[in-house]
């Protein structure tokens, strides 16, 4: 029993330190921050049990109307000398947790309503301009009253970029591309890959090389990407890869199941004109833009690992290396040396490929060095 009663009163401590220190933000926030804490009869006033009392009985409005603050002062066991118990719990309550209360258990918008120009009251069945998102908001000290789990996963810096890359809305891709090629460039903060692997396979599902394993990106961004778009990255690849093998690398081998337009044999380019890759291949100018960003994140050695561990990654350099577009060939090698000391034995397929492409490439001893 004495076990049980001197956890119980560690557990109210830790729950009254996580209220103070909830409180103590949320003033600061507000420009009004405190450090010391009320005195009344002697001793520092809880102003935990205080706020939960109150909240039991209604709230602030309703312990005032009913006049029970004198009630209150008896379940806090003041002294009889402290004569002016109630009247001081009330103005403390008033100082300390009245914002906080109606913000926090009636959801409440945070706001000050300045003198001489109180808050406009709107009429009943009214709706309001702005919503108050502060009423989801549940805080660390009531989580942990109720046992909630307190244990979140914080979102990244990227987080909206993935959310884009997601959406597959033309607008959102283009903007996440954009944004992705700027921070790749930028020197003092480099992106740092680790923080959302996922960045890398949305991209590349975006350039027409897929990993399936994560989800059916080769039929969202392929099929219906091509149906909203009329851009079919399978075709480009088919058309500016001419080893029967290394176009094989097109497909996620580990996907059980692929679209039947992506078997289809490559048709012969007899009587079809070459591929123009000016600006207006779109799909030639997305699959270099991509190629340069990663090119870009392969000089940090942060990101050397994460590139040479995705193999949706080295798919897509090696078909950049064995494409036809100089361009695009030129980056897929800068690349591929970059990461090459970091690809790993997983990778023996890929290898293959890859020393049957520096055998039979004159400038591949200058990108590459295995």
């Amino acid at each position: 029993m004495a076990n049980s009663t001197g956890k119980n009163l560690l557990d109210q401590r830790r729950k009254g330190q996580a209220f103070l220190d909830e409180l103590r933000q949320f003033h600061q926030s507000r420009g009004s921050p405190f450090k010391k804490i009320p005195i009344v009869g002697g001793k520092e006033l809880d102003l935990n049990a205080l706020y939960i009392r109150v909240v039991s009985l209604g709230g602030f409005a309703k312990v005032s109307d009913k006049n029970q603050w004198a009630e209150l002062g008896e379940e806090f066991n003041f002294p009889r000398s402290c004569s002016n118990a109630a009247f001081a719990l009330r103005q403390y309550y008033l100082r300390y947790l009245e914002k906080y209360e109606k913000v926090h258990h009636f959801g409440e918008d945070d706001e000050e309503a300045q003198p001489g120009n109180p808050k406009a009251s709107l009429p009943v069945g009214a709706i309001p301009s702005s919503y108050n998102y502060q009423q989801h908001v549940v805080s660390d000290y009531l989580r942990q009253s109720y046992g909630l789990s307190t244990d979140f996963i914080q979102p990244c810096d990227y987080n909206k970029l993935v959310l884009s890359l997601l959406s597959a809305l033309p607008n959102e891709v283009d903007f996440a591309v954009n944004v992705c090629t700027l921070l790749s460039n930028e020197s003092k903060h480099a992106m740092q890959l680790d923080k959302d692997p996922k960045l890398v396979t949305l991209l590349l599902a975006h350039a027409g090389v897929f990993d399936d394993s994560l989800g059916s990106f080769s039929g969202v961004f392929g099929t219906d990407w091509k149906e909203t778009t009329t851009r079919d990255f399978v075709r480009f690849w088919k058309e500016v890869v001419e080893d029967a093998e290394v176009r094989e690398l097109i497909w996620d081998k580990s996907s059980s199941a692929q679209d039947g337009t992506f078997r289809e044999e490559h048709w012969q380019s007899l009587f079809h004109p070459p591929r123009n890759p000016g600006t207006g291949d779109m799909e030639a100018q997305r699959v270099l833009q991509i190629a340069v960003i990663l090119r870009n994140l392969s000089f940090e050695e942060a990101n050397v690992k994460l590139l040479a561990a995705n193999r949706t990654c080295l798919r897509f350099l090696l078909l950049c290396a064995h494409c036809n577009l100089i361009s695009l060939r030129q980056l897929g090698l800068d690349t591929l040396g970059n990461v090459a000391a970091e690809v790993g034995p997983a990778s023996a397929r890929h290898r293959c490929l890859w020393l049957e492409f520096v055998s039979t490439t004159d400038q591949s001893e200058e990108n590459l060095s295995l």
